[in-house]
């Protein structure tokens, strides 16, 4: 054996299930070496990165597998196609409760006629006219980039749904990093702790939606349901915001605030979630996997919150202790009940078994 095939083997053995390779490593191996040309040991030759990568993706699409043969991978595939669009579905919600917020501060409010008591929202950000609040009028219409991948999603356009997401993203980082009066150490802690969330869905939407994967089949009316969730859920946060303003109230609802913010209401969404999943969910649903996966992001959130400053209030701290446990008890719970159902390995074929076999 050449170092190279040697080092085309080791990468193959790396990347890809044995399940996998048993027939098909190979073939693999001397399509490889065709490309390689005439090269021997004293050249020292290695894999081209072009196909270490070409390799990796490929273990991406086998490890999250669309077809049925191969059940344990088919189970995990499914996993993390349903945390994409759970995680997704989330965070578009959220888009329209920051958009209705950005309405809020531009005074639309006003111009409707429509008074919410501690209506969320800050107030407009720049001059008018300035580059400033020209920056500030485009971050705020991002906030319709998450509903606008979900939908994407739901329609079955995945391709649309990964620009539309990675764009949510990345405009989320640049509005959390320009937030005004912070020190570098306080900034990157707001960008860490509001952006671990929802980067997974993001993640899972890349990985999971590959080339092999089955479109989304589920009814178009729920592209719209999240913008249609975020009416409710923006009045009821500027309700508990206008009780929580008034004087004297601040410390007696402290403990509400870190509900309220994403990282609280993705704890209670997980929460309701896991209920549901450990009650009534079948044995072989994978939705106790996707759920696993959304709640890792949000408990390494609280986590972070955790170690930078409570504002003082003891309250804040003490409850975002109590959500890291709950994440924590949900997540251990899940992960029995998701590993209990994972179908088992595939067996390995070993070549010429079949061939002894039918002697």
């Amino acid at each position: 054996m050449s170092l190279l095939e040697d080092r085309y083997r080791f990468v193959l053995r790396l990347l890809l299930p044995a399940s996998y390779r048993a027939g098909r490593e190979e073939e693999m191996v001397a399509a490889f070496l065709d490309g390689a040309g005439e090269l021997s040991d004293r050249d020292n030759p290695r894999p081209r990165a072009s196909e270490v990568a070409s390799v990796a993706a490929l273990a991406v699409r086998v490890r999250l597998g669309s077809t049925p043969a191969l059940p344990r991978y088919h189970v995990l595939g499914r996993a993390m196609r349903l945390a994409a669009v759970l995680g997704l579905a989330f965070h578009a919600t959220l888009g329209g409760v920051w958009f209705a917020g950005f309405l809020n501060a531009y005074g639309l409010r006003d111009r409707l006629g429509v008074d919410v008591p501690g209506a969320l929202g800050a107030a407009a950000y720049g001059d008018p006219g300035s580059a400033a609040r020209l920056l500030d009028v485009a971050q705020g219409f991002t906030g319709l980039l998450g509903a606008a991948a979900f939908a994407a999603l739901i329609l079955g356009r995945a391709g649309t749904a990964k620009v539309l997401a990675v764009l949510s993203l990345v405009a989320l980082y640049a509005g959390t990093a320009r937030t005004p009066g912070l020190t570098a150490g306080e900034a990157a802690m707001i960008v860490l702790s509001h952006t671990l969330v929802p980067a997974l869905p993001v993640l899972a939407l890349l990985a999971g939606f590959h080339r092999d994967a089955p479109a989304p089949r589920r009814p178009a009316w729920l592209a719209v349901l999240p913008l249609a969730a975020a009416v409710p859920l923006y009045t009821l946060l500027s309700l508990l915001n206008g009780r929580a303003a008034v004087a004297g109230a601040v410390e007696r609802w402290a403990w509400t605030w870190p509900w309220m913010d994403e990282t609280g209401l993705a704890c209670l969404a997980l929460l309701a979630a896991t209920a549901y999943a450990l009650t009534r969910s079948r044995p072989a649903s994978v939705l106790p996997p996707a759920l696993v996966l959304l709640i890792v992001p949000v408990a390494l959130a609280r986590a972070v919150a955790l170690t930078g400053p409570s504002a003082g209030v003891d309250a804040v701290a003490l409850t975002w202790a109590v959500q890291l446990c709950g994440l924590l008890a949900c997540g251990a719970a899940l992960l029995v009940r998701a590993i209990r159902a994972l179908p088992p390995r595939e067996p390995v074929a070993v070549p010429g078994e079949e061939t002894a076999a039918g002697r």
